[in-house]
């Protein structure tokens, strides 16, 4: 008989993969409790995914506005209101961590509000702020910690002058002068959306390129993208020291002895697995290198009955990654089979333009020794781009040379988070260059440059003035 005072689950953190992971176990019978520290949805929704997207629509329409008379239309000079973004942004954030509560409520899941750590195994104990203790007896336990910003030395948070995504949010007035610490995908987004605003934008990044994840030509485009926009892209540069400037001013010393003054550092210079207080060690749950929780293909532990999904395990930070692995997590513990192919999850990163990317990059699939078939498409060319003045960027398609089977796109332009997902669903369902250039798309649609950059890899691209090539070609 199931003894009631036992829960089957329960969950150490409600973000996108913890709050997911929460509702499916419940779906499936298991009683389930979900324990949040701080607020429900976790840094997505709260500090970061949800929020900065608020801000980025603002920011394009920003640029629409100033655009107007290439649309035909006259207006007046736009003004930044920085309180009206920050209540519209709380806003949305209020309304859907709203939400998150209420699904979880609506399907039973008991909400324990404190901080977890892990005694032995079945048992979670939760500090609440309040100085009392709640413990939980458990037969399994899912991690979804999630991961905090990485602070490098000498970069201690005050809120104005030193701050990271999450303090950045809630900045008191929009800064004149900022410099962004790391070029990945929250530094390049934070660095567009002040850009857009009229902030003096400076973008830092130690490694060779931004966004170094992706595809080297997206990387490229992207670079050329954000000068344009009126960035200062530093690659290859390492931040030596810090100092106070004049009125409060923060001064950065480069390598080479050229100082940056700004009045805000954002520091963006990566995120670690959170597993501070959760005593995993201790436990015996082995960690990566990196800090991260070791899982299997399975997403178990080293602990027999403790998953872990998410940041926490470091694998790919993800909101989206995150939610599919709850699901999986769920259905494991209850017994059912999931879905544990994690080889055609898209990533989009939400610049000015957009990058949208799934699969192996040129460089990966290159390292791999496959021969190539590449086809690409410029946004340029595209009629539905050209009219809405989007014309930056490019589809690029990579396959393999001998079989035409699709191993990667990466898409930057308008809308390439939206069309990147047809290229997903390619890849997953093993589609191949041919299927996705057969594919009738709606006209005039942004996602017909797939289908144009697949009919170029097999050497027989219409909207496109280049000299034609056998399909196996380079």
């Amino acid at each position: 008989m199931t003894d009631p005072a036992v829960f089957d689950l329960v969950v150490v953190g409600s973000g996108p993969g913890g709050y997911v992971a929460a509702i499916r176990a419940a779906q499936l019978g298991l009683r389930t409790a979900v324990v949040e520290k701080d607020e429900l949805g976790g840094t997505c929704l709260n500090w970061g995914c949800i929020p900065t997207k608020a801000w980025i629509v603002s920011a394009h329409l920003l640029g629409q506005i100033r655009r107007a008379r290439e649309f035909g239309i006259e207006v007046g000079e736009p003004a930044v209101r920085w309180d009206w973004l920050l209540e519209r942004k709380d806003r949305v954030v209020r309304q859907l961590t709203g939400g998150v509560g209420a699904l979880l409520r609506g399907r039973g899941v008991e909400i324990v509000r404190g901080t977890a750590r892990l005694p032995s195994p079945g048992r979670v104990v939760v500090a609440r702020a309040d100085g009392t203790a709640a413990e939980l007896a458990t037969r399994h336990v899912l991690i979804a910690t999630g991961a905090e910003s990485w602070l490098p030395p000498g970069f201690a948070l005050d809120g104005t002058r030193v701050v990271t995504s999450r303090e950045a949010l809630s900045l008191p007035a929009q800064p004149g002068r900022m410099a962004v610490l790391g070029g990945g995908v929250i530094g390049c987004e934070f660095a567009g959306f002040f850009a857009a605003l009229g902030t003096k934008v400076t973008l830092i990044e130690m490694l060779p390129r931004l966004v170094a994840p992706e595809d080297d030509e997206i990387s490229q485009a992207l670079e050329r993208e954000l000068r344009k926009r009126g960035i200062e892209v530093l690659t290859g540069t390492r931040v030596e020291d810090r100092r106070d400037g004049p009125d409060g001013a923060v001064v950065l010393v480069l390598a080479g002895g050229r100082t940056v003054e700004v009045d805000t550092v954002l520091v963006a210079a990566g995120r670690r697995p959170y597993t501070a207080g959760l005593g995993a060690a201790e436990l015996g749950i082995a960690l990566e290198p990196r800090g991260g929780v070791r899982v299997d293909e399975r997403l178990r532990t080293t602990v027999p009955g403790c998953y872990a999904i998410g940041d926490v395990t470091d694998r790919r930070q993800l909101a989206h990654y995150a939610s599919a692995q709850g699901r999986a997590a769920a259905e494991i513990i209850a017994g059912h089979d999931a879905q544990t192919d994690w080889s055609a999850v898209p990533a989009a990163t939400f610049t000015d333009p957009e990058i949208g990317s799934v699969g192996l990059t040129e460089r990966e699939a290159r390292a791999a020794g496959r021969a190539l078939r590449i086809g690409r498409f410029p946004l340029r060319a595209h009629g539905r781009n050209i009219a809405d003045l989007e014309t930056a960027g490019f589809v690029k398609l990579i396959g393999d040379a001998a079989t035409g089977q699709l191993l990667g796109a990466h898409i930057i332009g308008a809308r390439a988070s939206e069309i990147v997902h047809e290229c997903s669903l390619a890849l997953a369902a093993d589609l191949d260059l041919e299927d996705l250039a057969r594919a009738i798309h709606a006209h005039p649609t942004v996602a017909e440059t797939i289908g144009e950059a697949a009919e170029d890899a097999a050497g027989r691209a219409i909207h496109l003035l280049r000299q034609e090539r056998k399909p196996a070609g380079r």
